[in-house]
């Protein structure tokens, strides 16, 4: 049981927040990522590897050093980037934008599909409004 002076730096509270807006950050990016609809059920063995649905491969981690949070990371299929973009086979980033590279006829053009970024850019905020309030009390005691 941690004991929290208030004004103090306070590790246990920042690594709770933080772990707690990973969580639902990764539970939105889920909920972004089922719009793709088309594509595999359940999972796909692939050579060397095993491949899920996009939503279903979402995990969001943590790394701590000297016992604080300092690192948050997403994981996720590598067919997200692919939607992300809007490239893929046949189509690739050229200029900023999506090329038809193959010569096969054109079955429907490939748009990008933004699902991760508008979920980070809309949480990040709150994340650091919420270090921000913790911490702000411990950066003016520190300056005393």
């Amino acid at each position: 049981m941690a004991i929290i002076i208030p004004g103090e730096f306070n590790p246990v509270e920042q690594n709770i927040v933080t772990d707690q807006w990973t969580s639902m950050v990764q539970q939105r990016l889920r909920e972004a990522a089922t719009i793709f609809s088309k594509g595999k059920d359940g999972t796909v063995q692939r050579p060397g590897r095993t491949e899920k649905k996009l939503d279903e491969s979402i995990i969001g981690k943590t790394r701590r050093s000297f016992g604080v949070v300092d690192r948050i990371t997403y994981s996720f299929e590598r067919h997200g980037v692919f939607v992300h973009k809007g490239v893929g086979r046949g189509y690739q980033m050229q200029g900023g934008m999506v090329q038809r590279i193959a010569k096969s006829p054109m079955t429907e053009p490939r748009q990008p599909a933004e699902w991760f970024n508008p979920v980070l850019d809309q949480a990040l905020p709150e994340l650091a409004d919420k270090l921000a309030e913790i911490n702000a009390d411990a950066v003016l005691n520190a300056t005393k």
